[in-house]
């Protein structure tokens, strides 16, 4: 079983292509000025079952891969391994983000944390640093690589180092307003003042 804080269909911002991302619940590291502190607890989120998790991603169309965030994904790296293996059978790739750095999990200091690379197309390791903060392709501090695993995204790497404008999605659906993405929490606050004023549920 897998602890889930959330689950989102997202488009460019989490990855290439169109992405099934999986927030995982639970991190130790709790950076200042974290994006997802809501996914910080081990105790939260909903338990499900790796199975039930691919029939999900599976059922949406069209669909590139999936993106490990949370929270920390290698907190669970035992039973992510299977969820990783199942994903990859069904000719998806795998885009992790994790607070270890790509040598220490090397090394043999994440649990599992080596078979779970075999499984990972891009890796985006490192802990969020607020004051090396900056607008980079899929991660929001200077400190933070991205590590192409295999040749699938290879084409990504001269790009990975420009800074530019940050790229967020905001979706506004049945259930309510959710945001994702490296964004300006001053922006995402006065957006949910103006929604709230409307009744709107937000999620973030």
């Amino acid at each position: 079983m897998l602890r889930i804080g959330s689950c989102l269909v997202s488009q460019g911002v989490n990855g290439p292509g169109k992405r099934f991302v999986l927030w995982f619940q639970g991190c130790r590291f709790r950076c200042d000025g974290c994006f997802n502190a809501e996914f910080w607890s081990e105790d939260g989120g909903t338990l499900v079952h790796a199975d039930a998790l691919v029939g999900q991603i599976t059922a949406v169309p069209e669909i590139e891969g999936v993106t490990f965030t949370g929270g920390e994904p290698f907190l669970q790296a035992k039973e992510i391994l299977y969820l990783a293996r199942r994903i990859k059978s069904k000719d998806l790739t795998i885009v992790c983000y994790t607070g270890y750095l790509l040598e220490d999990i090397l090394q043999g200091q994440v649990p599992y944390g080596k078979q779970v690379l075999e499984y990972i197309d891009i890796l985006i390791d490192g802990r969020y640093v607020e004051a090396e903060k900056a607008p980079l392709l899929w991660r929001g501090s200077r400190n933070q690589k991205v590590h192409f695993l295999t040749q699938k995204y290879s084409h990504f790497e001269p790009f990975v180092q420009m800074e530019g404008t940050r790229n967020i999605e905001l979706q506004i659906g049945k259930v309510g307003v959710t945001i994702t993405g490296i964004f300006d929490w001053t922006l995402w606050e006065r957006m949910k003042k103006e929604l709230e004023a409307n009744d709107e549920r937000i999620e973030p």
